[in-house]
């Protein structure tokens, strides 16, 4: 029987809403409530364990105060996320409970917005910097470490990010050095999610941005997903890029490894020119996690570790 006014309200439905599925033993392939705010599996579930949901028995009443610390959850997911969701007031004991009409609807949004976040947490940053000259490349390899697969899965369906940043300062006053410092002005900050990889602040186009790929969709290969060239002559073949590796640990609950490993590569490749061969000064890469924020939903993904390496050929 449908969950519709003026019908009978079933355990069954109140099960689906809660688990996903009517005897109440989860599936987190169906919206519900449980799996974005529980364990869930892969990109589902923020790793909550308190108050998790219950599912009623065969026959049993459902009581007002089981209706009302559902709909309490279905807010305070959408608070998290920041998604817009019709209102519903909770029954009051001893009165008839009908159908609420936009329960359906209200849990499928959460569902479908859960990796969406409505603010973040505190910035953890790590910085490796390459001081000296170089003429052909400077690779920095920084490494992001978590401590369970659940945990990287619980950062990054919450709304954790890893973003990327970028600048040259000092050295020697020449063209080649000025275009370097520019092209790391104008590439932005690159943003690293579950699901996708973004950027912002930047000036000129992308050369490379995988705006579907994210956490979940990266393998022990290293990938590119983003990657910017100069755009002044004559030293439009220079680039930065970013590759993007993990472990690959996987587990019951099917995340993608704890350690995520980012090699950027800063590649003079332009043909020089006779007196700015060299680029010299600093060049920096900045790595900044950023995790959810805990206004309504509590830490669950540990704090992860940094890990750098800086290479100047």
């Amino acid at each position: 029987m449908a969950y519709t006014f003026g019908d009978i309200i079933l355990d069954d439905h109140f099960n689906i809403f809660v688990t996903g599925n009517a005897a109440g033993t989860g599936d987190n392939s169906v919206a519900n409530l449980n799996t974005v705010w529980g364990t869930g599996n892969s990109d589902k579930g923020y790793g909550q364990t308190g108050t998790v949901l219950s599912a009623v028995s065969a026959g049993a009443t459902i009581t007002a105060t089981e209706w009302a610390t559902m709909l309490t959850r279905m807010q305070t997911i959408a608070d998290h996320q920041g998604s817009s969701i019709t209102p519903i007031a909770g029954p009051t004991v001893g009165n008839t409970i009908s159908a609420f009409t936009a329960l359906d609807s209200n849990i499928t949004t959460t569902f479908n917005n859960r990796l969406n976040n409505v603010a973040n947490g505190t910035d953890a940053t790590n910085t490796q910097d390459g001081t000296g000259s170089w003429t052909v490349s400077t690779t920095h390899t920084l490494t992001v470490t978590f401590g369970s697969v659940n945990q990287t899965r619980y950062f990054f369906n919450a709304g954790g990010e890893i973003r990327f940043s970028f600048a040259r300062s000092g050295g020697t006053a020449h063209t080649k050095n000025t275009e370097w410092t520019d092209l790391c002005n104008d590439s932005g900050t690159i943003i690293f999610g579950a699901r996708s990889t973004t950027a912002t602040g930047q000036s000129g186009a992308n050369n490379i941005l995988l705006t579907s790929t994210g956490y979940y969709d990266i393998t022990t290969g290293d990938t590119i997903i983003w990657k910017k060239f100069q755009d002044t002559s004559p030293y439009t073949a220079n680039f930065i890029q970013i590759e993007a590796k993990t472990d690959g640990a996987g587990g019951a609950n099917n995340g993608n490894g704890t350690i995520l490993t980012f090699t950027v590569t800063y590649a003079d490749a332009a043909t020089p020119d006779d007196f700015d061969d060299t680029v010299d000064g600093t060049i920096t890469t900045t790595l900044v996690e950023r995790p959810p924020s805990t206004t309504f939903i509590t830490q669950t993904w540990g704090n992860p570790g940094f890990g750098g390496v800086n290479v100047q050929t």
